[in-house]
């Protein structure tokens, strides 16, 4: 009987770097909705750090192999920077949510959440350009990195738009809603999507090698 230590060591670091990375996209997006009832200080830093973990997997990829962006340096840079800044941007914005918690308007955080927005897209956008120009990823696929940073930008912008309507005595007014539920489906249907598409491009690596 094969021994799954020899198994591991069959696996390419190529293949390797794709089920890691799929993997914990997957398990952040369970954590994710594990996390969200629950009252803790920083719910969702967990599901993040997995999603952090995951980008600097496809970044540098496992012994070198299996880089999403051929460990060129803008599309690394850009895909390293976004998970430090994900998690960094987190753990600030609870701060600056605790700090001025008796502020009405806390006008400080509403301006870090634009700029932090604006440092996320900017990042993103630059990261999948890269995969899709470097052709790491094969075609279509490394397309669809581009179109998840598409949809969840569309879904932001139209959030802050037409979603800042009055609230209703239950809750947000109905286009508020409705966009917030688009824009919860648009991450966490886009975050499964990656990671089932880099398994199976994995499993593909895997079965050629």
């Amino acid at each position: 009987m094969t021994s799954p230590a020899l198994l591991v060591r069959r696996t390419s670091p190529a293949a390797l770097t794709g089920f890691i990375g799929g993997g914990l996209l997957l398990g952040s997006v369970v954590i994710r909705v594990i996390e969200q009832p629950l009252p803790f200080p920083f719910a969702g830093t967990v599901s993040l750090a997995l999603f952090s973990a995951a980008l600097f997997v496809f970044a540098f990829g496992i012994r070198g192999a299996g880089s999403i962006t051929a460990r060129r340096p803008l599309g690394t840079t850009a895909l390293a920077l976004l998970a430090i800044w994900l998690l960094l941007g987190s753990v600030l914005y609870g701060v600056i949510a605790d700090s001025f918690s008796n502020n009405p308007v806390p006008n400080i955080l509403m301006a870090f959440a634009y700029a932090d927005s604006f440092v996320q897209f900017a990042l993103a956008l630059t990261a999948v350009m890269q995969i899709v120009r470097l052709g790491a990823v094969p075609a279509p696929w490394n397309w669809v990195p581009a179109g998840v940073t598409a949809a969840v930008t569309l879904t932001w912008v139209l959030l802050q738009l037409v979603g800042s309507g009055a609230p209703t005595m239950v809750g947000p007014n109905a286009v508020t809603w409705f966009l917030m539920t688009l824009d919860s489906l648009a991450r966490i249907g886009g975050t499964m999507l990656l990671g089932v598409i880099a398994i199976v491009l994995a499993d593909r690596t895997d079965r050629a090698s």
